[in-house]
């Protein structure tokens, strides 16, 4: 355990939907574009928690304003030209472009910090620091490959195999358009994961590889590994961490040859003990529970898989658990166990 931690960490994380459908809380168009309708929302957040969770020790019946910026993952798709869509119940959508091979190939490095939405957020940012004397946060970069996918389509899978040049160059101009963004966090805000996890060092680089589960790792190793490096080796002083979607066994040879991993998240139905055998006991990982069990299941099924997952995850110094995703209709029985399940761990 860290000096300090009493059990084993486990974060309770619910989707938008939960908030809008029990409270009326909207994460429409205005919680991004207006930061102060964003610190009153998420006040609001921490009260309802408080008042429902409060038992297992979430939320907070006084919230202090915190100046957050927040972008979702639809940053870069914007500045390319994908279309945003917001929702009171949903986090924000890219549309992908679906752009034609000819496209492509004529695609340039965009002006980052010069283009719609970066220019809101730069404009966020210095009014939360002019008002409130700090900033918490940081833009979501996402992954390299989620942005070709918007870029691209789901063309891009095929790609693989028969254009593996235009792969390439729109990979190249991906990772270009991540660094530059996660060179713009460090000077902006001083972090590099706090807008994808959480459960992340936030002052480590972590990088949303929310689409790696839809590919072999040979495909990862020939096409997104070097990239990946690139960006780990340009913020390796920081460290760099990963957060994988779905099943990580796939690609998890792969994820060990990328450079300076000091984090990964993994999805709910990964090997988590063959995950901490091939990245080594010095790579934190967090591990997470199924939204549908958490639902869906019983107290009893989600207290077994909290201890299966403890059992699993052994060095427990640096293991967490996450139960993300939780929508509307989730047991708050469901949300107690995992929490005193955890709590039952480690304790010193």
């Amino acid at each position: 355990m860290k000096e300090g931690q009493q059990h084993i960490r486990l974060q309770t994380g619910f989707y938008p939907d939960w908030f809008h459908k029990q409270y009326g809380i909207s994460f429409d168009r205005k919680y991004y574009m207006d930061p102060e309708t964003r610190i009153e929302t998420r006040m609001a957040m921490e009260r309802a928690l408080y008042e429902r969770f409060g038992d297992v020790g979430l939320g907070a019946p006084n919230p202090e304003p915190k100046p957050m910026i927040t972008g979702g993952m639809v940053t870069l798709p914007a500045i390319f030209g994908c279309e945003i869509v917001f929702g009171e119940e949903a986090l924000p959508w890219a549309m992908p472009m679906n752009l034609s091979e000819e496209k492509v190939m004529q695609l340039q490095v965009p002006d980052i910090l010069n283009s719609w939405p970066m220019t809101e957020w730069i404009r966020q940012i210095d009014y939360l620091k002019g008002k409130y004397g700090k900033v918490t946060g940081d833009i979501n970069t996402t992954g390299i490959q989620n942005l070709a996918l918007k870029i691209r389509g789901d063309q891009l899978y095929v790609d693989y195999y028969e254009n593996p040049e235009l792969c390439h160059r729109l990979l190249r101009i991906c990772t270009e358009c991540v660094k530059q963004l996660f060179e713009f966090n460090y000077k902006a805000t001083g972090t590099g994961a706090m807008d994808v996890t959480p459960m992340c060092d936030p002052r480590l680089a972590c990088i949303p590889n929310c689409t790696e589960a839809q590919i072999s790792n040979k495909i990862y190793e020939e096409f997104l590994l070097a990239y990946d490096n690139e960006v780990a080796d340009g913020f390796h002083s920081a460290g760099f961490a990963i957060h994988h979607c779905g099943s990580v066994d796939e690609v998890l040879k792969g994820y060990a040859k990328v450079r300076h991993l000091k984090f990964i998240e993994i999805g709910f139905g990964s090997d988590v003990k063959r995950c901490r055998e091939v990245l080594g006991p010095q790579v934190a990982v967090n591990a997470r529970i199924s939204p549908v069990l958490m639902k869906n299941g019983t107290p009893e099924e989600v207290a077994a898989e909290v201890r299966r997952l403890i059992e699993e995850g052994g060095p427990l110094d640096n293991f967490s658990i996450d139960t993300v995703g939780l929508t509307a209709g989730t047991p708050d029985e469901n949300v107690k166990i995992a929490r005193r399940t955890a709590a039952e761990y480690g304790t010193i």
